[in-house]
C-alpha cells in the first residue's frame, strides 16, 4: 500500500513540471513582449521629440538665410541713398564756392568788403577741397561694402541650395540619440512602398523648392522696386526728400527782382552701373512790363557732381534676391523624417520577436513665413494693402505644422 502511494505522487510530480516549465515559457514571452513595447514606445518617443526639433531648427535655419538676404537688400539701398546724400552735398559745397568766388570778384575792389569776401572764399575753398578728397574715397568704399553684400547674398543662396539643410537637422537629432539619422535615404528605402515613394517624393521636393525659393532679380527686371524703396525712404522725412529729389534750395522776391538758389539730385540704375547726379546754380529774372523774365543763372557755370566722378564703375544696387515668382503669401515646407534601425533599438529577440527589419520612424513638418509684427513699433499699412512676402524686410519666422498642414505658393 505505501509503495502504490509513492508511485502515485512520483507520477503526479511528473506531469506537474511540463505544465510548471510551459507556464514559465509563456510569463517570460509576456515579460519580453512587455519590455520589447516599452522600448519601442519609449524610442518611438525619442524619435518623435528628434523629429520636431530637426524640422524646427531647420526651418529657423531657412528663415535666419531669408532675413539675413532682407538685412542685406536694406543695407545695399541705404548705402546707395547715402551715396545720393552725399554728392547732393558735394554740389551744394561747390555751389557755395562757386557763389563766393563770385562775389569775390564783384567787391574785390570795394574796401573792407572785398577782403572779408576773400577770407569767406578761402574759407569755403578749404571745405570744398575736404569734401572732394573724402568723396574720393567715400563712395567707392560704400561702392565696394555693397559689393561684398551681393557676394554674401550668393554665398547664402548657394548655402540653401546645398545639403547643409540635412546635415544641420541630422545634428540636432544625434543630440538626442547618436543613432537616429534625418532624411536618411537608405532608411527610407526599407519603409513600405506606398509609403517610401510618399517620403522619397516629399524629400526630392524639398531639396529643389529652398534653393528656388528665392531668386536673383536685377535692375532691368524688378519692376521699379529697388528705386521704390530708395523713393520710399526718401519720402520718410520731408526734409530729407527735399535735399536729395526735391528743390535745394530758396526763393526771395525783391522790388523788380526775383532770385532762387535751385538744387535737386536725380538717380540711375542700370543692370550694371549706377549713378547719382546733383547740380546747384543761382538763377535771377527781372520784372518786365508784360511779367517777369525767364530765369538765368548768375555766375559762369553751374555746380555739378556725380557719383561716377568719384567712382567710374559705380554700381548702386545692380542685383539683389527676393522671393521668386509673383507677389504672394509664399511659405517653405521643411520636413524631416527621422529614423532609427532596430537593430539600434535595446530590445530582447525571443522566437523571433524582434525580426522587424523596418525602422522607426516619425516625420515632422516646419512652415516658414512671412510675417509682419503687429504693435505700436511697427506702423501699419494704410487701408486694405497688405505686405507680401518679400526679402526687403526680416519678418521671416518659422514654426512647427501638422503634416497635412498645406502650402501656398
Amino acid at each position: 500500500m505505501q509503495r502504490r502511494q509513492a508511485r502515485s505522487r512520483a507520477i503526479q510530480r511528473g506531469q506537474i513540471a511540463p505544465v510548471a516549465l510551459f507556464g514559465i515559457l509563456i510569463a517570460s514571452a509576456v515579460l519580453v513582449l512587455m519590455f520589447n513595447t516599452g522600448q519601442k514606445v519609449t524610442e518611438k518617443s525619442l524619435v518623435a521629440n528628434a523629429a520636431d526639433a530637426a524640422a524646427y531648427s531647420g526651418g529657423v535655419w531657412t528663415a535666419r538665410h531669408l532675413n539675413f538676404m532682407a538685412y542685406t537688400n536694406r543695407a545695399m539701398v541705404a548705402n546707395h541713398a547715402a551715396v545720393g546724400h552725399f554728392i547732393s552735398y558735394v554740389s551744394w559745397i561747390r555751389y557755395i564756392h562757386d557763389t563766393i568766388e563770385y562775389i569775390d570778384r564783384v567787391t574785390q575792389w570795394i574796401p573792407y568788403v572785398g577782403q572779408y569776401v576773400g577770407i569767406v572764399e578761402q574759407i569755403v575753398e578749404q571745405v570744398r577741397e575736404v569734401t572732394e578728397r573724402t568723396a574720393e574715397i567715400a563712395v567707392p568704399a560704400i561702392d565696394g561694402w555693397n559689393a561684398n553684400f551681393r557676394a554674401a547674398q550668393l554665398e547664402t543662396q548657394g548655402s540653401l541650395a546645398l545639403s547643409h539643410l540635412n546635415d544641420l537637422m541630422s545634428q540636432t537629432a544625434r543630440a538626442y540619440d547618436p543613432q537616429i539619422r534625418v532624411n536618411d535615404r537608405d532608411d527610407l528605402s526599407a519603409m513600405p512602398s506606398e509609403l517610401r515613394s510618399l517620403l522619397e517624393t516629399q524629400m526630392l521636393a524639398q531639396l529643389a523648392s529652398v534653393p528656388a525659393f528665392v531668386r536673383r532679380y536685377s535692375a532691368g527686371n524688378d519692376n521699379n522696386n529697388v528705386s521704390e524703396l530708395i523713393s520710399a525712404s526718401l519720402r520718410v522725412n520731408t526734409d530729407m526728400q527735399r535735399w536729395v529729389t526735391g528743390e535745394r534750395g530758396w526763393r526771395e522776391n525783391l522790388v523788380a527782382t526775383q532770385l532762387r538758389k535751385q538744387g535737386s539730385t536725380t538717380a540711375t540704375q542700370g543692370s550694371s552701373t549706377a549713378d547719382w547726379k546733383a547740380t546747384d546754380q543761382l538763377q535771377h529774372r527781372q520784372r518786365e512790363f508784360l511779367g517777369w523774365s525767364r530765369w538765368k543763372r548768375i555766375g559762369d557755370r553751374t555746380s555739378k557732381a556725380s557719383a561716377s566722378e568719384f567712382a567710374s564703375r559705380y554700381a548702386g544696387v545692380p542685383n539683389y534676391f527676393n522671393v521668386a515668382g509673383a507677389p504672394g503669401d509664399h511659405t517653405l515646407r521643411i520636413a524631416a523624417v527621422a529614423t532609427k534601425r532596430q537593430t539600434h533599438v535595446a530590445t530582447a529577440n525571443l522566437f523571433g520577436m524582434n525580426e522587424n527589419t523596418q525602422p522607426l520612424a516619425v516625420a515632422a513638418l516646419a512652415r516658414v513665413e512671412f510675417r509682419r509684427p503687429s504693435g505700436s513699433a511697427f506702423a501699419a499699412l494704410a487701408g486694405s494693402r497688405r505686405e507680401y512676402a518679400n526679402l526687403f524686410n526680416p519678418f521671416w519666422e518659422a514654426r512647427l505644422a501638422p503634416l497635412d498642414d498645406g502650402v501656398t505658393n
